[in-house]
């Protein structure tokens, strides 16, 4: 199913720039109403007309609502009516909805097998080197693949230098930096800061801290076959609605560069990777986020909105804005769509082995997401 989908929409959506979607504001403005109309029309036809195992109809509402920039949201309105295949100038009682419904439906399915589910298979694995030490060879940076052992151990020692050896959220330190530490000053001991960890209140903790990617690196994996070569195509092109520009600051060795990762540990990793915890920036504060969980209840992590501002050095860069932005951005479109959720239960069934024989649900997609590169076949 996943292939039909891609298959009979890559003749349709072209992911090149167009270099002008609208000539004036009344044409956007027109184009924005037709768009709610007939998202609208369809909604209240009901989700059982759409067969989907998500809401695809909130998918592609929120999708827009949540683009960045102005030339972005006109980008994914431009994609959409070219897959539904209506004029953005038509009027409303011109569209034959029974043809549009499908249509919308193949869209929102596309969107889903190769961005929103590729990204909860593979977000969460940044792999975890030993620290970057005089050991690791130094290589000019061209020299140095994405993803390779030694760049990212390069990128954990410049995040835990960054962010002090501290948990961005939970600010908890480094357990092996403060062992090194102590082995070495004994009660001398202290954090970045010059605190002993002797004076150091019960409530500040040690745990293992890991280096986390905010878009994974796997987007810019290099090699593989024709079809792994596809899917980063595809999903690059609909990052790109989320924020038009924004593959410079990705693209190559730039996706391990510690503008696209923070510290955290083990836990918070896993809730940010899968996308269930995401970052909101406080308006006039400079790196400053509220930090929030889509999920409900006890398992929220935090379990209450917490208020960090990130760690600022003079030497290596801090976290984008932008790429936080779209990781947030993501999160939403996974909960309110309940992409998200579906995509669980998937990785959940691979996991338990239930995919079941006959392929009429999850392994049609698990094979889909693996031959794209995405899924190793181990869950997360």
């Amino acid at each position: 199913m996943a292939h039909r989908h891609q298959s009979s929409l890559e003749g349709i959506l072209d992911f090149s720039n167009p270099p002008v979607i609208f000539s004036d504001a009344a044409s956007r403005q027109h184009a924005e109403a037709l768009f709610a109309a007939l998202l609208a029309r369809l909604e209240a036809d009901g989700d059982e007309n759409l067969s989907t195992n998500f809401r695809p109809i909130v998918m592609i509402r929120v999708m827009h609502q949540v683009g960045l920039s102005q030339l972005s949201k006109d980008l994914f309105l431009h994609h959409f009516f070219n897959s539904v295949r209506v004029d953005m100038a038509a009027d409303m009682a011109s569209i034959d909805i029974d043809d549009a419904r499908p249509r919308l439906v193949d869209f929102a399915q596309f969107l889903n097998n190769n961005f929103f589910g590729p990204l909860k298979a593979s977000a969460v694995r940044t792999p975890q080197p030993t620290p970057a030490s005089l050991s690791v060879p130094v290589l000019a940076p061209d020299q140095i693949l994405p993803g390779s052992r030694s760049r990212i151990a390069n990128l954990r020692r410049d995040c835990l230098i960054r962010d002090k050896h501290r948990c961005v959220i939970s600010r908890s330190f480094d357990e092996n930096e403060a062992s090194r530490r102590e082995t070495t000053s004994g009660e001398s001991a202290a954090d970045d800061d010059g605190v002993l960890f002797v004076d150091m209140p019960e409530s500040d903790t040690f745990e293992l801290l890991q280096v986390a990617h905010i878009l994974p690196h796997s987007l810019m994996s290099i090699g593989g076959d024709d079809d792994q070569n596809v899917a980063r195509r595809n999903a690059l092109a609909i990052l790109e609605m989320f924020d038009v520009g924004v593959l410079h600051l990705i693209e190559g060795t730039n996706i391990d560069r510690s503008t696209n990762a923070i510290t955290l540990t083990a836990s918070y990793h896993s809730a940010f990777g899968s996308f269930r915890t995401f970052f909101e920036a406080v308006e006039g504060q400079s790196h400053t986020y509220r930090i929030q969980s889509v999920l409900p209840g006890r398992v929220r992590r935090p379990l209450r909105p917490v208020t960090r501002s990130l760690f600022v050095s003079e030497t290596i860069d801090p976290p984008l804005p932008r790429l936080l932005a779209i990781h947030a951005a993501i999160c939403r479109i996974l909960y309110l769509s309940g992409a998200g959720e579906y995509w669980d239960r998937i990785l959940r069934e691979a996991e338990d082995e239930m995919a079941k024989a006959d392929g009429s649900t999850s392994l049609g997609v698990l094979i889909s997401l693996r031959l794209g590169g995405w899924w190793d076949g181990i869950a997360a």
